[in-house]
């Protein structure tokens, strides 16, 4: 699987849209800004709606800080559904794969799709035909 395009490209890119369309790109943008620097990761000082021609750098640097700031501010439901992405995009890197990874892998797939109705229900999406996501049920079956 080519984590870097399908899934930072890909994913990260929609759950930021996501995040944006439910906080507002505003208050998503003054949350990554108060976030402390930190070594090895890009600091998006002005927030993330200026940026352009993203790089899967900058993408993967987005998914580490992002959940943090949705807590207090997205509905339960949401933040789980973008949580469970989040890990499945963390454990699809692992290095070496188990039955066990492989089983958490598929957990995570499986709890953004029990969560994933909430963003039709708050006008964040009006369906889930994505193909880029369609890729992430091939995963397991691709690391085997």
């Amino acid at each position: 699987p080519d984590v870097l395009y399908q899934l930072y490209q890909g994913v990260v890119k929609h759950i930021v849209l996501w995040c944006q369309d439910l906080m507002g790109t505003e208050e998503l943008d003054a949350r990554i800004c108060t976030l402390s620097p930190v070594y090895g990761s890009k600091h998006f000082k002005i927030g993330l709606s200026s940026l352009s021609q993203i790089s899967g750098g900058e993408r993967k640097d987005m998914a580490k800080v992002l959940l943090g700031c949705l807590v207090g501010k997205l509905p339960k439901q949401a933040i789980i559904a973008i949580r469970s992405l989040l890990d499945f995009i963390y454990i699809a890197q692992y290095p070496t794969h188990s039955d066990t990874t492989l089983g958490y892998l598929s957990d995570a797939l499986k709890t953004f799709h029990q969560n994933k109705a909430i963003l039709v229900t708050l006008d964040v999406r009006e369906n889930f035909y994505i193909p880029k996501f369609h890729s992430l049920l091939h995963y397991v079956d691709s690391i085997r």
